[in-house]
């Protein structure tokens, strides 16, 4: 074997050997991007799932103690009712039973389930009502932080 044939040879090894950490990086770096993808996608169906399920939750209770404010004056209040308390249910699932941020949304939640047993809509039930909205806003506002700087880094927090 002539010198220039080993040069030719240690050039094709070279380059297979390149390729073929190029091909084992892309490889798992491309596994990576697709978990925090689908990790991304699926928080912002959570997240949206949530604002909306707590959107509705305040909207029923209200309806519930303010039948007047009802828009269609034949909605029935058991049905108002069962819509309360399955989405009183959805919420609850939504959120983490070992974070203090979802247990403070979850009290809230059901303390306002306790004062519409009263069917009045008291200043009392107001503020638990404005207390959830503000709660869950913030929530929400940190884990859209943290879905950002999740898909920026490909690192979970």
């Amino acid at each position: 074997m002539d010198a220039k044939d080993v040069i030719a040879l240690l050039a094709i090894t070279a380059t297979f050997g390149v390729a073929l950490i190029n091909f084992i990086y892309n490889l798992i770096h491309n596994r990576r991007a697709a978990f925090v993808n689908t990790v991304t996608a699926s928080r912002l169906k959570w997240i949206d799932s949530l604002r909306d399920k707590v959107a509705s939750f305040i909207a029923v209770t209200v309806r519930i103690v303010h039948p007047e404010k009802t828009q269609n004056e034949n909605e029935d209040l058991n049905a108002l009712l069962r819509d309360r308390d399955t989405l009183n249910h959805q919420i609850i699932l939504h959120l983490n039973p070992n974070d203090p941020e979802d247990q403070a949304i979850q009290a809230e939640v059901e303390s306002i389930v306790e004062l519409t047993k009263f069917g009045e809509y008291s200043d009392e039930l107001k503020k638990r009502l404005d207390a959830l909205r503000t709660a869950t806003q913030k929530y929400l506002k940190k884990e859209w932080n943290r879905v950002k700087s999740e898909s920026k880094t490909g690192k979970q927090n």
